[in-house]
């Protein structure tokens, strides 16, 4: 099946309440290695269960996934006919919870062959405990959670945590630093790519364009599972490159996970910039891209 991408480039200040960075590399489609990104040592400060007390990332990775599968596999059996029903085994779920850690909502990134599974997925996660919130300054935060599960009859479920999303909207530290931000269409000196360095200053905003849109095509590559489910869709990837030219906070926004991983292994990518500046100052520049997946 032929694909291609499309993106269309503009730049503006834009501040997003989700904290992510990332790096991900698409593997054999098995579903337990779909990504090299690894939430829990980006993410440190999302809610947990109360039972979770360790201090280092790795011990709270593995009690939080542990008690949530166990929870999962103490409510939720797989139905014996499922695979008669074309059902290959591979959801994606997501929960939210709120700044007290009860349930907030959920959602399924749905498809007709995973509806009935989806339903027992969502009652399941309504039985949910309250979690453990984390206190950034004083202000509760929010956090949103994506999932893989994996179910095979007979066999416990599986599951993998391959994005955290943490709000922190109401916190006076992102709100000085969106602040501190310099749009690319008025900054008076833009982020020059590797090899616009020699051009004149009327030309260099062209070339980084010209530069990141080679960028994204040669590192592109659509996600092995959302190919052979036919999925399109777009995302918004939004980013930062700071005072000393490296790109951060990769945010993304999109209709599927693996769209989201994609687009943010894509811009993790980008080389270290020589820095936007303003009077001579080197300052932040925020950019927000939306890249369009599309099937032939």
């Amino acid at each position: 099946m032929k694909f291609k991408l499309a993106y269309n480039t503009f730049f503006v200040a834009l501040f997003f309440t989700f904290t992510l960075s990332a790096q991900y590399n698409q593997t054999n489609g098995d579903g337990m290695e779909i990504t090299s990104y690894r939430p829990f040592e980006e993410v440190t400060d999302y809610a947990n269960f109360s039972e979770c007390t360790a201090t280092t990332a790795g011990a709270q990775n593995v009690c939080f996934t542990g008690k949530l599968q166990a929870f999962f596999n103490e409510n939720l059996k797989m139905p014996k006919d499922s695979i008669s029903q074309n059902f290959n085994g591979k959801v994606y779920f997501k929960f939210f919870t709120d700044t007290k850690g009860e349930l907030e909502s959920t959602e399924m990134y749905s498809r007709p062959e995973t509806k009935f599974i989806e339903e027992k997925i969502d009652l399941i996660l309504k039985k949910l405990p309250a979690l453990k919130v984390v206190q950034l300054k004083d202000t509760a935060v929010s956090t949103g959670y994506v999932l893989y599960a994996k179910f095979n009859p007979g066999e416990r479920i599986r599951l993998k945590v391959i994005d955290i999303k943490v709000s922190k909207e109401n916190l006076k530290e992102e709100e000085e630093i969106a602040e501190d931000n310099v749009p690319f269409f008025i900054v008076e000196d833009v982020p020059i790519f590797p090899g616009c360095e020699d051009m004149d200053k009327s030309s260099q905003k062209s070339c980084f364009q010209n530069k990141l849109g080679k960028h994204i095509v040669k590192n592109f590559r659509y996600p092995e599972e959302a190919e052979e489910l036919g999925m399109r869709g777009r995302v918004n990837i939004m980013f930062v490159i700071d005072k000393d030219g490296s790109v951060k906070n990769i945010k993304t926004r999109g209709p599927h996970p693996l769209f989201e991983l994609e687009g943010r292994r894509i811009f993790a990518k980008l080389p270290r910039m020589t820095p936007g500046k303003v009077k001579g100052k080197p300052v932040r520049v925020p950019f927000s891209i939306p890249l369009t997946f599309k099937l032939n």
